[in-house]
């Protein structure tokens, strides 16, 4: 494995906007996490259009794809 350089100067040049770098790399990975659980829970619900299950059997999966899909949205 090689070893990770760290140059000082580059450090110094974020300063002030450290936090806001922080918070745009955790919003980042949340937004990857919901469109993880986008993908997981499409195939859930295709998996039941599949298995022939009753339109009012889908509702929660198609209400749970919404809600992340809004939310997955709303973070980008």
């Amino acid at each position: 494995m090689g070893s990770v350089y760290f140059d000082s100067r580059l450090w110094g040049f974020t300063e002030g906007v450290r936090g806001r770098i922080a918070l745009t790399v955790l919003v980042g990975l949340i937004a990857t996490c919901f469109g993880v659980a986008r993908l997981a829970l499409l195939g859930w619900l295709i998996g039941k259009v599949f298995q022939g299950v009753g339109l009012s059997q889908l509702r929660l999966p198609f209400a749970l794809v919404a809600a992340v899909m809004i939310v997955r949205g709303w973070l980008e």
